[in-house]
């Protein structure tokens, strides 16, 4: 579970799109993986491997080429589908609320993003969105710009008004 936590916070990948992660999709050199398939049609994108990434999927992969990431030989897919009763039990286990979800790890991956970038447009993309109102959730406006703006407006209003003055 842990390695699938990792990888939703450092891609932004969706949990279902995390377990359907297949070796041969791992492109080692520019450091991205691809992902063919999901919920919408801008899912079919490539997202970036963090350096913390890379060593978790080192050891995953270690001396295999191809098949899945997350193997099962329970689910008739073939991958693991899900870790929802894992991720329950170390919630509970840890006392956090029952609203942290595992899908909260998405939520900080394009807030994270959205603050260090300010590209809406970067975000969606590499989120797999169509709909700029969907990725504007990771928009958490801070007043602290605004606050400035205005201070140096009034800086440069009140010294344009002191020198009309002093004439």
């Amino acid at each position: 579970m842990k390695d699938v936590l990792i990888i939703i916070q450092d891609t932004g990948l969706r949990p279902e799109e995390v377990f359907r992660i297949r070796i041969e999709n791992i492109d080692w050199n520019r450091m991205v993986i691809f992902n063919p398939h999901g919920k919408t049609r801008a899912s079919r994108r490539y997202v970036p491997i963090s350096r913390r990434m890379l060593d978790l999927l080192a050891l995953r992969c270690a001396g295999k080429k191809a098949g899945w990431l997350f193997p099962s030989l329970r689910a008739a897919s073939g991958h693991l589908t899900t870790v929802a009763k894992q991720f329950r039990d170390a919630r509970r286990k840890a006392g956090l609320p029952e609203s942290l979800v595992l899908y909260c790890a998405r939520h900080t991956f394009g807030t994270a993003v959205y603050e260090a970038t300010g590209n809406l447009a970067m975000v969606m993309k590499v989120m797999g969105h169509t709909d700029a109102r969907t990725a504007m959730q990771y928009q958490h406006p801070v007043l602290d710009p605004i606050r400035e703006a205005i201070d140096q407006r009034n800086l440069r209003h009140n010294l344009r008004h002191s020198e009309v003055l002093v004439q």
